[in-house]
């Protein structure tokens, strides 16, 4: 039988009848932790299971080779399965310490305070439209200088007269007039802050600028 593969050739042609001892030898490895402080394994049989194993049939020297390979063989066995525990332990060591680590990081995250929603944008206003600023007293106020250009011909101005812009705005004249011949070449303009939040047209090549105020979009 396999189970014997390691016996020397001459103790397998006097021992044909060892089948009966695979109940006891897998008996005695289940309980291989207390071998050393048993006495050797053809000791413990009864007269009959010494008998019908064929061991009467061996001599002193041979059963105690026999009983030296079984010690031996239970001793592999008792530190195969001592690894394999100590394995097990680390694995089950590990897997606490992942499932303590996912639990604290659990704890944190429902102990968190949600985070603030940031405000939403402000939609930027459109081209040509004025934005309501609410300032309070004694708030400095600077305005920008915008640059862009006339649309349509050029012929001077007076009180009232609409410019269109090419950034999409429409100033109209409230101070001032002045003549030119009529003209459709481009030119550029600026829109200048004055005082008292006043506002001053100048045209390219014009020295003379109109005092103006914001009339909305172009259509």
């Amino acid at each position: 039988m396999k189970l014997f593969h390691f016996l020397p050739p001459s103790l397998l042609s006097r021992t044909r009848t060892l089948a009966a001892l695979v109940v006891v030898i897998g008996t005695g490895l289940l309980q291989a932790s207390s071998l050393a402080a048993e006495p050797p394994f053809t000791r413990q049989l009864s007269p009959e299971d010494f008998a019908a194993a064929g061991l009467n049939k061996l001599t002193p020297a041979e059963r105690e080779r026999l009983d030296a390979l079984i010690a031996r063989r239970g001793s592999e066995d008792l530190s195969q399965a001592r690894a394999e525990a100590s394995r097990a332990k680390a694995e089950r060591a590990l897997a606490e310490t992942k499932a303590a680590e996912a639990a604290a990081k659990a704890a944190a995250l429902a102990a968190a305070p949600a985070p603030t929603p940031a405000p939403a944008a402000s939609a930027a206003p459109r081209a040509g439209w004025l934005s309501k600023v609410t300032l309070k007293p004694g708030t400095a106020v600077e305005y920008e200088t915008v640059e862009t250009a006339l649309v349509g011909d050029f012929s001077g101005w007076s009180v009232g007269t609409l410019f269109t812009l090419s950034n999409g705005q429409r100033w109209r004249v409230v101070n001032g007039s002045y003549v030119a011949p009529k003209d459709s070449t481009p030119r550029k303009v600026r829109i200048v802050p004055g005082v008292l939040g006043s506002f001053f047209l100048e045209i390219e090549g014009i020295r003379s600028r109109p005092k103006v105020a914001f009339a909305g979009a172009a259509p």
